[in-house]
């Protein structure tokens, strides 16, 4: 057996340093599996975590998702590579490493070896032959300072002397600024920003502390995300805490979906990791609640906040003139400079800024390999900034999916040397009839190929998951570039270079800007998903275009289908489904046969005194057969027809939500409405539309 004495005596030299320092650091153990596994079970590491799905390595856990690993804090840490290199699960691990602690990375020295982790993001029938964004990792991890192989151990780099200073003054003074908000003038919203490990939960939890006498609600896409704030509450209050807490004290927790959905009381509103809940959502929020405290991290595992940070905050300064803003940098879990953060922001790209550059020149669109993309580091930090700063959900997870995923492929426009926009697209469907039938009668769901199963389910038609589609992943512009039409260049670009595909769709969560944008690039939707996500509160949509004759037949019979099942959905599933939205669906559902009986009705109907409910259902019928009579009215007729008309929602509902004086007013703008919608009916029927 080898002789470990000189290991752990570096490892032990340098947690001595590091302690000092009130660093962290990676350290990287690389050898075969049984000696890195007889490595980590002969160190004298206390307070450690074990990731590994191995049971040779004693007390070792194996968490399904990165955030059951966050939130918690450990002395030092150990990741098991050989059970997969998931890197948001090394991420998430990595964050909860203490000040003098290490974090301890074993990995194979087979340039063979098969990662199990690969399996996660392989779709079904595709296999990966070899992992781009392994050879990228390996490469950047022999430049770290603490490597040891099995063969060789190197010559002990002191740690870079640090000031070892942890400065609470920034958290204090954010404490104080939350307290104002609560107490001071209303209408006056904090933002508050800051990287991991400077306590901005921690400064939430001691605020509420100080604020006894206030209701205070802490919202956020899962109560796991909010156990730091707890914890520092518990501790000021002297009282202990439980697991997975969800109220203490004055301060409760709230998913954003229940939030808006009850819209409970309260004295103030903390909004923690606001990037990861979509820009509409946080001004529903707003708009309900006069006090209130958004934070958010700015470099994060679960989703990036650049986007929100550049829409969000814009609407808010836009809005707010009081508005108040803090910014946490100062590290609070470890001092400045922090090894184990440096290390992991350069491999992971966790901090990839996009260079926002001006040019008068034309637009370039290329495919780019994905051997171009680990030759060329600059292009592959861009295209990671540009997805973030566009999508709340970009995560770790992504850059893997970028370099790996087999039936990715990956297209962007340029303006001389710099990215605009970038499109990723998944090929999907080519599986056997088999199969197809599997998926048809619920006993299969084949990983990856979501649109096309989608498809197969909708038509049950096994055709579907035998040909091939390709499904728009993401799309991001540049922010300076919105509204030039780059996004659908790029797309029409992206279109022209499929090879024998039958449908070009998209999968997302539906809202009124989406939908425009899509539509307005000839996809149609066909399925509009039952249950909202509980982050966003939007319905996955699924739209298509048909590439070939064949695929455009079976289109046009999923949109008239989606259009039949829809028109009666509104009235129950869907009736609080946002009517700007709906306006957005009916510029592409098709028009259907009306008889000249109900024109004939309409005429007695429509040209007198109107009584709503009695020609509720001839409208119902009318608009139904005639989606396009929606399109050119001003939003406030569309507004009362939909929710009136198509969704019927009841008359004391629509007075307190549109603020109408009651049934007077509200009768007297419906008619309005009616008489202006059916001006351009007839206007629509006389052109022979």
């Amino acid at each position: 057996m080898q002789d470990f004495k000189p290991y752990n005596e570096y490892i032990t030299a340098l947690c001595n340093e590091l302690t000092i320092a009130k660093h962290r650091q990676l350290v990287i153990v690389q050898g075969s599996e049984t000696w890195c596994y007889q490595f980590a079970s002969q160190l004298a590491l206390k307070n450690s975590y074990v990731f590994s799905s191995s049971s040779q390595l004693v007390s070792s856990e194996f968490p399904k998702h990165a955030h059951q690993i966050l939130g918690q804090e450990f002395q030092h840490a150990i990741f098991d590579g050989f059970s997969g290199l998931y890197v948001d699960k090394l991420a998430a691990l990595a964050g909860t490493v203490k000040a003098g602690g290490v974090l301890i990375l074993l990995l194979p020295n087979d340039s063979h070896w098969q990662d199990p982790a690969l399996r996660s993001i392989t779709s079904y029938g595709e296999e990966i032959t070899h992992s781009f964004f392994n050879q990228r990792f390996f490469a950047k991890l022999k430049l770290q300072p603490h490597y040891l192989t099995q063969h060789s151990l190197p010559a002990y780099q002191p740690v870079s002397p640090a000031t070892a200073e942890i400065n609470y003054q920034q958290q204090q003074l954010c404490v104080e600024q939350i307290i104002k908000t609560a107490t001071g003038r209303a209408n006056r919203p904090l933002v508050i920003s800051a990287d991991r490990g400077r306590g901005k939960s921690a400064a939430l939890g001691l605020a509420a502390a100080n604020l006894q006498d206030k209701r205070i609600l802490i919202c956020a896409t899962q109560a796991k995300a909010v156990q730091t704030s707890f914890k520092h509450l518990a501790a000021e209050l002297g009282v202990s805490k439980e697991q997975n807490c969800k109220q203490l004290a004055n301060l409760s927790y709230i998913a954003p979906d229940t939030l808006l959905n009850e819209k409970p009381d309260c004295d103030l509103l903390f909004v923690d990791e606001a990037a990861a809940i979509p820009v509409p959502m946080l001004l529903q929020i707003l708009k309900s609640y006069p006090r209130i405290v958004f934070a958010s991290t700015m470099v994060g595992y679960e989703g990036n906040g650049r986007g929100y940070t550049l829409r969000f905050l814009h609407y808010l300064r836009s809005q707010y003139k009081s508005l108040k803003a803090a910014t946490l940098d100062e590290p609070i879990r470890f001092a400045k400079h922090d090894p184990l953060e440096n290390s992991l922001r350069e491999l992971l790209l966790l901090d990839a800024k996009y260079l926002d550059t001006q040019s008068g020149k034309s637009y370039q669109f290329e495919n780019i390999s994905k051997d171009q993309l680990v030759e060329d580091e600059q292009l592959l930090s861009q295209i990671m900034a540009l997805l973030a700063l566009a999508h709340y959900q970009t995560t770790v997870n992504d850059l893997r999916q970028l370099l790996d995923a087999p039936e990715l492929q990956l297209s962007i426009c340029k303006q001389e040397n710099a990215l605009k926009a970038v499109c990723l697209i998944a090929i999907e469907g080519g599986l056997t009839p088999e199969i197809a039938e599997q998926v048809i009668k619920g006993k299969r769901r084949p990983h990856g190929h979501l649109m096309a199963q989608t498809l197969t389910q909708l038509s049950r038609n096994t055709e579907d998951l035998c040909k091939r589609s390709a499904r728009v992943v993401r799309i991001a512009v540049a922010p300076e570039c919105h509204q030039q039409g780059i996004g659908s260049a790029l797309l029409n670009y992206c279109e022209s270079q499929l090879n024998n595909c039958s449908y070009f769709g998209a999968s997302f969560g539906a809202n009124a800007a989406l939908v425009k944008f899509w539509q307005s690039n000839g996809f149609n939707i066909v399925k509009l998903g039952f249950s909202h996500d509980k982050a966003t509160a939007e319905h996955a949509a699924l739209v298509i275009k048909a590439l070939d004759k064949q695929s455009t037949d079976s289109a046009a019979l999923l949109i008239e289908e989606f259009k039949q099942d829809l028109s009666l959905q509104l009235l129950g599933h869907f009736s609080s489904l946002p009517w700007q939205l709906i306006a957005e669906l009916f510029k592409r559902l098709p028009k259907s046969d009306l008889s000249s009986a109900l024109d004939a009705r309409a005429e007695r109907l429509l040209t007198g005194d109107i009584n709503l409910f009695q020609v509720q259902p001839l409208l119902w019928q009318m608009i139904w057969s005639t989606p396009i009579s929606l399109n050119l009215l001003d939003e406030h007729t569309k507004f009362i027809l939909i929710r009136l008309v198509l969704q019927q929602t009841s008359v004391n509902s629509l007075i307190e939500e549109a603020g109408f004086t009651g049934k007077k007013d509200l009768d007297s703008q419906f008619k309005t409405a009616v008489q202006g919608w059916y001006a351009h009916y007839k206007s629509l029927q006389n052109n022979s539309y």
